[in-house]
This record gives C-alpha cells, structure tokens and sequence, in this order.
C-alpha cells in the first residue's frame, strides 16, 4: 500500500520503472476517481466513491454474501473524527432534553471527552459477561437516564424494560 499511496500522492513517478504495475494501476484507478486527479482536491465528505465501493464489496464477503450499500458508508481519517461526527448529528436540546448518551464502562476516553465537548449527558452502564454482555443498568444511573428517550425507566423498575 505504501508504494500506491507514493504514486498517487507524487503521480510524476507513475513513469518510473521501480515500481511494479500493479501498484501503478491501483494508483491510477485512484486517482482516477478523485477530482482534478489529485489526491489533495476536494472530495464528498463521505468519501471517495470507489473506496467506498471497494469497503462495500469487502464486507460483503466478510458477511457471506450479505450485501453492503456505498452509499451507507462514510469514511473518515480515523475513529476519533468518526465518533465526534456521529456525536454532533446526536446531541441536541436543552435542560432535562439535552440528548444522554450511553457508553460501556470501562470506556475509551475519547466517548467521555466527545460527550463533555458538546455539553450532553453522559449515561454509563456496565456490561454482564454471564448474560451475553447484556447492558446492566446502574440505581445510580437513574437520574441520566431521564435524557435518554427510550430509557424512561431502568431494567426491572416496575414499568421499565425486562
């Protein structure tokens, strides 16, 4: 991949007889699809389409066959870019409506510092190993979940979910 990744990002060595052909036309099919042909020109801020096309065909036989949609991929620079995204496109409302997100304990900080950045309200829960890692809810969690719409009651209150 490096060697495709040199070629798209300099195409000036796509002449140069070091490199093997099939790396040249991994990078020309590259930037091919990208604007101006150049991996430094504007792309849609889902990702370029053959990449996404390409993660598509390679879940699909991950998944035996269970087709993946393009067009329900994003691509991102890395998980931390990805998480706040989806995080902004959640948060919403003020007070007692200010969304509540859930997140496993022990988590990766960056779900803690995502949700502290956009002011929403952090919902923590355990996980049960015994029980196929079904969500345990915490007494002490009942005040957050107030914030999460589907939560309006914990697990084995009276009323709330079994």
């Amino acid at each position: 991949m490096g060697k495709v990744s040199a070629l798209c990002l300099y195409p000036e060595l796509l002449s140069e007889p070091l490199f093997p052909d099939d790396a040249k036309q991994r990078a020309r099919r590259l930037l091919a699809a990208c604007g101006g042909q150049s991996v430094g020109a504007y792309t849609a801020s889902h990702g370029i389409e053959i990449i996404r096309q390409d993660v598509a065909r390679y879940i699909e036989r991950r998944d035996g066959g269970i087709p993946a949609n393009p067009d329900n991929i994003y691509l991102s620079t890395g998980a931390s870019d990805a998480v706040m995204t989806m995080l902004k496109l959640l948060v919403s409302g003020e007070g007692r409506s200010r969304t509540g997100v859930m997140i496993p304990i022990p988590q990766y900080p960056l779900y803690s510092a995502g949700i502290a950045e956009l002011n929403a309200v952090q919902v923590n829960y355990y996980l049960d190993e015994e029980h196929c890692w079904a969500p345990l809810f915490s007494p002490t969690a009942a005040p957050a979940t107030q914030h999460c719409g589907s939560l309006s009651r914990l697990p084995g209150e009276a009323g709330g979910a079994k």
